[in-house]
């Protein structure tokens, strides 16, 4: 388990890789983002985007998940404090592979409590080595001195 202590700015880590088949984006737009260029091919082709896209919050739930289970896990993380910005560079289609990947922004203690301190992180989807999605947010991470 690492603890706010064991974080370092600058860190990265190359996280996992997914590819969206054109039915998951359905299925899951079906279900949250019931929009026509994410659930309907031929209305898609007629779309600015000419074709089905992923939901915007399918690609985040996606990254989130891969994040968790390849790096957060590990970390006594204790939720989100805020997301402070999440940027779509161009819309992602079915299969792409997206690969993932995190970096320690910055790091701050809680001045007026010992159990956690804040990490600014930056979590990266990237196609082709292109940044497609990028979310920078603030997690609470527990202190070793604490919950170590």
């Amino acid at each position: 388990m690492r603890y706010f202590e064991d974080i370092e700015v600058g860190e990265s880590k190359t996280l996992g890789t997914e590819t969206l088949s054109q039915d998951e984006i359905i299925d899951f737009a079906s279900e949250w983002d019931p929009q026509d260029y994410h659930t309907d091919p031929e209305a898609a082709k007629e779309s600015v985007h000419g074709g089905i896209i992923a939901s915007g919050s399918h690609t985040v739930a996606v990254a989130i998940r891969e994040w968790v289970e390849e790096d957060l896990d590990d970390v006594k993380n204790m939720g989100a404090r805020e997301i402070r910005s999440l940027t779509w560079e161009r819309a992602i289609r079915p299969g792409e592979e997206l690969e993932f990947e995190v970096e320690v922004l910055d790091k701050e203690p809680d001045e007026y409590n010992p159990t956690h301190g804040f990490v600014e992180y930056e979590l990266s989807i990237n196609v082709d080595d292109e940044t497609v999605v990028s979310m920078i947010s603030e997690q609470v991470i527990g202190t070793r001195e604490v919950w170590g």
